[in-house]
């Protein structure tokens, strides 16, 4: 049995995502190690002219002007040589960069729209933002840059490191020395496993910072209308509180070896003129010795930078990683199956036995069987939090019930692929969502082929059109501009316009006429009468009076079916029922009276 290769990682799995573009990514850093090549070139000239200068420092007539101009023209040759390279490695590192992140945005987004929706209700919208636009442009600044970065980063100290132990293999290790010591210490440090925890605590704090962030100016209305301090949102004071405490810890637990890791990182001077002045009396030849002792100062103390831009670029690059990571959280989510090959004829509905819940614990639904048949309107009823929109949510695959099956015309929902289902059934949620475009193209997203007579007959039977006509530019506004706004009631008309427009055999209405008043939910009501015909509706209702005359209703509470029936045979034989009528008769008897020292309300 052939075993499955196991998930790359770090830059594997970068360059896996990259797909052809890492040719281009290889190429730059190709080019980039032959700049860095080309900006050591000087160093062996300058020390040949001095070399040449120092023979014959006596008799100035004995100097080899054509050894200098060879010099001379060899330097000129490789500054030319880094100029071309470098740009050339820019570009393409740029360019492959600039794609690389458009695909993967591409590929995020359409893999958000394929995955359950139970992964946002425990994702965050900062957590999501963080991941599309902070990681992801973090990782388009690291290979437009830092990969090549790194090529240099490594290539230039090794090239130079070579180049020093050719010249004199006893001073390079003196100069090797304290780089050595640093590194050790700093492995030490970012081995021990609380400092790499340190590093994953810091980056989900700042995470859950910026969801809350998030949260917060969402919530800012609210913040304002109750006149209160950003102490009053103590889940923004605790998380921001908490960000700037694992910020501190991380740079507490650092300090005493990163010290130490610098102090030893730049100490190659203290290192080399001891060691020059213990080897000069052992040199064959003073005039040969004094330009490698001269060129180990000048190239040897110059290795601090290019060393330290590494290890700049390579703790860039654990971030990066850890980014990948995020990214990869995403990619590597369980999709909806695309493959089913199911095609219901018939248009009922039917659950068997389902049991969901959102997380490990309570169950959401249980146990809940029933059916809705065809060409039939039922009513699904109950008290907030028992389980009505989770089972709507379960008939479009929102979510995967843990146990049990929904079918549509006998056929399971899951043997039935995504483009398919959203052909079948149309939801109007409770909360209408309205994209920055016109209304007219808001309403097209139930028929993107429909003529301009159809979705104005939409609008109509959602009793929206002569709103919209109200508009500066009737069905041409773009809704938000030019003071084109729309109140609840009326976005959930135009949404109920998308549900008539889509014309699909199977309707779930959430709360569909919440925002409406009593005129407009009059008209809704008698264009649901018209829109039901011939089709499977299921209405969720907190207001009993607009479902009670449907076919059959369903009762639920605490997540499990405590009653089917019709209106007259629920108030007799369900006790809950019966107890959510007498509590809708309260509402609607409650009245506020004037009296002597005030209202008093009944």
């Amino acid at each position: 049995m052939k075993q499955r290769s196991k998930p790359k990682k770090g830059l594997a799995r970068l360059l896996e995502l990259a797909g052809a573009k890492k040719q281009k990514l290889i190429a730059a850093c190709l080019l980039s190690v032959l700049s860095s090549a080309a900006r050591i070139v000087p160093f062996f000239t300058i020390y040949n002219v001095i070399l040449e200068l120092l023979r014959h420092y006596t008799d100035l007539d004995q100097i080899n002007s054509m050894r200098i101009f060879i010099c001379t023209a060899i330097t000129f040759a490789a500054v030319l040589l880094y100029g071309i390279c470098a740009f050339s490695s820019s570009a393409l590192a740029h360019t492959a960069a600039y794609d690389i992140i458009y695909e993967l945005r591409l590929k995020l987004v359409e893999k958000l729209s394929r995955i359950p929706s139970g992964y946002f209700t425990h994702t965050t919208q900062g957590a999501i933002k963080k991941i599309l636009s902070d990681d992801a442009e973090q990782l388009e600044v690291f290979l437009a840059h830092h990969i090549c970065d790194i090529a240099t980063a490594i290539t230039m100290p090794v090239f130079t490191l070579l180049y020093l132990f050719f010249m004199d293999y006893r001073l390079a290790l003196v100069t090797l020395a304290p780089i050595v010591i640093s590194f050790c210490l700093l492995s030490t440090c970012l081995n021990k496993p609380d400092k790499a925890a340190l590093q994953v605590e810091l980056a989900n704090a700042q995470e859950t910072m910026q969801g809350t962030i998030v949260e917060y100016i969402h919530g800012m209305p609210v913040v304002k209308v109750f006149n209160r301090t950003l102490s009053a949102f103590q889940r923004y004071e605790r998380d921001l509180s908490n960000f700037v405490h694992v910020v501190s810890k991380t740079a507490h637990a650092n300090a005493k070896p990163m010290g130490a890791y610098y102090a030893f990182f730049g100490a190659q001077l203290l290192f080399l003129i001891p060691a020059s002045l213990l080897l000069i009396p052992t040199a064959k030849s003073y005039l040969d010795f004094l330009p490698v002792v001269l060129l180990f100062f000048l190239v040897g103390s110059g290795l601090k930078e290019p060393m330290e831009d590494m290890m700049v670029k390579v703790l860039d690059s654990n971030r990066v990683i850890e980014g990948m990571n995020r990214i990869d959280g995403i990619l590597m989510q369980d999709e909806i199956s695309e493959t089913g090959t199911g095609n219901p004829t018939g248009y009922d509905v039917t659950f068997e036995q389902v049991s969901f819940s959102y997380s490990e614990g309570t169950q959401a639904v249980r146990n809940v069987s029933f059916r809705l048949p065809a060409d039939s309107v039922t009513g699904l009823v109950g008290p907030s939090g028992g389980g009505k929109s989770t089972l709507a949510q379960l008939i479009l695959r929102f979510y995967e019930p843990q146990q049990g099956r929904i079918c549509i015309g006998g056929v399971d929902i899951r043997n039935i692929s995504p483009a398919r289902l959203t052909q079948l059934v149309s939801y109007v949620f409770q909360d209408s969502f309205l994209f920055h475009d016109t209304v007219e193209n808001n309403i097209r997203m139930g028929n993107t082929t429909a003529s301009q007579k159809q979705v104005e007959q939409a609008a109509k039977n959602a009793g929206i059109h002569d709103t919209i006509m109200a508009l500066p530019k009737g069905y041409a506004t773009v809704i938000g501009e030019q003071d084109a706004y729309l109140s609840g009631g009326e976005k959930q008309r135009l949404a109920i316009a998308r549900v008539f427009l889509r014309d699909t055999p199977i309707i779930i209405l959430d709360e569909a006429t919440a925002y409406a008043d009593a005129e407009n939910e009059a008209n809704i009501q008698q264009a649901f009468a018209r829109l039901s015909r011939g089709k499977t509706v299921l209405m969720i209702a907190h207001r009993l009076k607009t479902v009670e005359r449907a076919d059959q209703l369903l009762v639920m509470d605490t997540g499990e079916l405590v009653g089917a029936g019709t209106h007259e045979r629920l108030l007799k034989d369900c006790g809950p029922y019966a107890g959510l009528v007498a509590a809708n008769e309260r509402r609607d008897r409650w009245t506020i009276k004037r009296s002597g020292k005030g209202g008093d309300a009944e």
